[in-house]
């Protein structure tokens, strides 16, 4: 199958790019850094392109070569002009469509794609990614049986040595501070993005270290274990209120009368001062944070080993 994956150097376009070339697909590394794309192709075995998706039509011509294309580009939360303008290029070309999306509105916005997707007999699906697909997944495993649900309730924690993507970053700072509608009770409720922190109980099982990468330092050192190996405390980080597609798609779906979803970082020092500037922000004495996602990111690759 030939695949054009958009943004197919990143890091998680990456990552799926090189997984579906040692599945035999053949694939396209698209991106506006030629140099980047050429790079990375060469180095899994791919075809690389430079294309810039705002030009409809050089987007038109990738389409020509292709059967499946993927958006791992984003930050969805910065489509704004023309959100769709990707996936209804590739329904006009009878090319199925994916992407990685992790922003609330154009997520739950794609289903009015829906009937020309149909007409045309293709697959347009959005949200691919830990949110909203694997937490609806566990969201559905853990309401089964259930006849009411009153709390979905959602985080997603990473390691301060995961990957961190410039457009991941743009994301997050891009709803810092600003006003966040939550489904609590029945009803919507306004509150901030990366405010009202909570601290996550987590209790890493030790079997994890054996895997490679082991737990990736989540769990406590030797000296705080039980004899045998067992955790002798539970690890906590801490939890702000952030977007997901959760947030939308989740109240009607399952029928819950609540659903909060957060996200967290390892360093409290990263962590905590986010929600500083989250704070300066919400009372806009900051412009949007992503402007600022350049330094951020270099004093965040500073900390990486933190």
């Amino acid at each position: 199958m030939n695949v054009l994956i958009l943004g197919g150097y990143g890091v998680f376009g990456g990552r799926l790019a090189r997984l579906l070339v040692e599945d035999g697909h053949t694939v396209t590394v698209a991106g506006r850094n030629g140099q980047k794309a050429r790079g990375f192709a060469t180095e899994i075995g791919a075809n690389p392109l430079q294309l810039d998706s705002t030009d409809a039509d050089a987007l038109a011509a990738a389409l020509n070569t292709t059967e499946v294309v993927i958006d791992a580009a984003g930050p969805f939360q910065g489509y704004d002009d023309d959100p769709y303008r990707v996936p209804r290029a590739a329904i006009a070309k009878g090319r199925h469509y994916l992407d990685l999306s992790d922003d609330a509105g154009f997520t739950s916005g794609i289903s009015t794609l829906h009937g020309d997707a149909e007409a045309k007999g293709v697959t347009v699906l959005s949200g691919l990614s830990s949110v909203p697909a694997f937490s609806a997944a566990a969201a559905r495993s853990g309401s089964n049986g259930l006849t009411e649900i009153a709390l979905i309730e959602s985080a997603i924690l990473p390691g301060n040595r995961a990957p961190r993507g410039m457009s991941v970053m743009r994301a997050i700072l891009s709803q810092a501070g600003n006003p966040l509608p939550l489904w609590r009770g029945g009803q919507w409720r306004d509150t901030h993005a990366w405010t009202k922190s909570k601290h996550i109980h987590l209790s890493v099982p030790p079997s994890w270290e054996k895997y490679p990468g082991g737990s990736g330092g989540l769990g406590p050192p030797a000296s705080r274990r039980l004899k045998g190996g067992a955790n002798l405390a539970p690890i906590t980080r801490p939890a702000a209120f952030i977007g997901a597609p959760d947030l939308t798609l989740f109240p009607q779906h399952f029928n819950a009368r609540s659903v909060l979803f957060r996200a967290g970082l390892e360093l409290r020092l990263m962590h905590h001062g986010l929600a500083a500037f989250a704070l300066i922000r919400r009372f806009r004495l900051l412009p949007r944070l992503d402007r600022f996602a350049t330094p951020l990111h270099r004093v965040a690759s500073w900390l990486e080993g933190g």
